[in-house]
């Protein structure tokens, strides 16, 4: 089974902001604008097995052809109608419209849709997805459904500034520094931290997920007892617990899981730096919250 993702960018500019030239799916996207307009960013994400003789799973100027469609012909029209439409009303219609188009589209044997996502901003996705909220295999997606997705999603970035020290007093001092090296620092050293919380929903669920909400809990529970402490003296969890980036990941998921009503934390993700980051996914018992602080 092989995946391939195309993304294409594009701004919600006026009807008649569209100019007659030949689109690309450039760098910069098309239709692209000066104007103080939203500019989104659509991936799709397809899976099968690749076509024997060129290789291709599919063409992405298909792909491309097919997002063009639908921006010029659904989403720029629908948005100058509409007062602002939301990222779900964007991401709905996108999704309606893909799986009618695709069938005509795609090759033969045609590659199975995974999943559609809409980019609001570099900090902030929704997905939509055909996989149950309980499908850990590739074989239980069902392709070619026109009706709502399965569960959608919502991926939001956060930030906070902590030091910590990378230290396991059962080790030895050398040992100690031959593992981690300048993070065994005794003064501990800083990071900035990013972390990506992803919730799902089920489309049987009749209201959308309030960002408003997801943000607010995040801030208490994660945020504010995180943000400009050291790790190892402030917080009590890491007191025990040596704070590498997995450990925090490790730590940050059990802290948020079953705090958001009507929505199941999917995943987090701690970015130490851009180059490094670990992700949770699994259900673990979780770490209780009265003890998030060192008193």
């Amino acid at each position: 089974m092989i995946r391939l993702s195309r993304e294409t960018r594009f701004a919600l500019v006026p009807p008649q902001g569209l100019d007659d030239g030949q689109s690309k799916n450039s760098w910069a996207g098309w239709p692209a604008s000066d104007l103080v307009a939203p500019q989104l960013r659509l991936q799709l994400v397809v899976c099968g097995k690749p076509d024997p003789q060129t290789g291709y799973l599919c063409n992405i100027k298909l792909i491309d052809q097919m997002f063009r469609q639908i921006i010029v012909e659904d989403l720029i029209p629908a948005a100058a109608c509409e007062a602002m439409p939301s990222g779900q009303q964007v991401l709905d219609k996108t999704w309606r419209r893909l799986h009618e188009l695709w069938p005509s589209i795609a090759p033969s044997p045609t590659p199975t849709i995974e999943r559609l996502s809409l980019h609001l901003s570099p900090f902030l996705k929704l997905s939509a997805t055909q996989k149950s909220l309980n499908a850990t295999k590739e074989h239980t997606m069902e392709p070619h459904v026109t009706s709502a997705p399965q569960v959608t999603s919502v991926t939001q970035q956060f930030e906070f500034s902590a030091a910590h020290r990378l230290h396991c007093e059962e080790l030895s001092a050398e040992k100690n520094i031959e593992l981690f090296g300048k993070c065994n620092n005794p003064n501990g050293h800083g990071h900035n931290y990013v972390v990506e919380v992803t919730l799902n929903q089920s489309s049987s669920e009749n209201q959308p997920i309030n960002l408003r909400e997801m943000e607010s809990i995040v801030k208490r529970l994660v945020i504010d007892p995180l943000d400009h402490k050291h790790l190892n003296d402030d917080v009590e969890y890491f007191g025990s617990v040596n704070p590498t980036v997995e450990n925090i990941a490790f730590a940050i998921f059990n802290w948020l899981q079953g705090q958001f009503d009507g929505s199941n934390l999917s995943s987090v993700k701690v970015f130490e730096t851009p180059k490094t980051w670990a992700e949770c996914r699994s259900r673990h018992p979780r770490v209780p919250l009265d003890s998030a602080l060192r008193k």
